[in-house]
């Protein structure tokens, strides 16, 4: 990032970032609690039970990275608010 970012701006980037990851959180909390009715919802459309359970798999893989990817983001946002409020204090 190259352009001047405010304060203000940057503090909404990290509440953002944050909602994201609870929201993420979430996500997963309730696919993982879902597993048995997730591969039953496969199965319904003609699956092997074998073939639904990877593709749960392969969905909480993806889910899982881009929960890690939300949070590199959130650790991101964060460092660049501190450097802005620090510079903004003149520190």
């Amino acid at each position: 990032m190259d352009t001047i970012e405010s304060p203000q701006a940057a503090a909404q980037r990290v509440a953002h970032a944050q909602r994201t990851v609870e929201q993420g959180e979430e996500g997963l909390r309730l696919l993982q609690q879902s597993r048995a009715a997730f591969i039953h919802s496969l199965r319904a459309t003609g699956l092997a039970y074998a073939q639904a359970c990877i593709k749960y798999d392969n969905c909480l893989d993806e889910q899982r990275r881009l929960h890690q990817e939300a949070i590199h983001e959130l650790q991101f946002a964060e460092r660049r608010y501190q450097l802005l409020a620090l510079s903004a204090t003149g520190a």
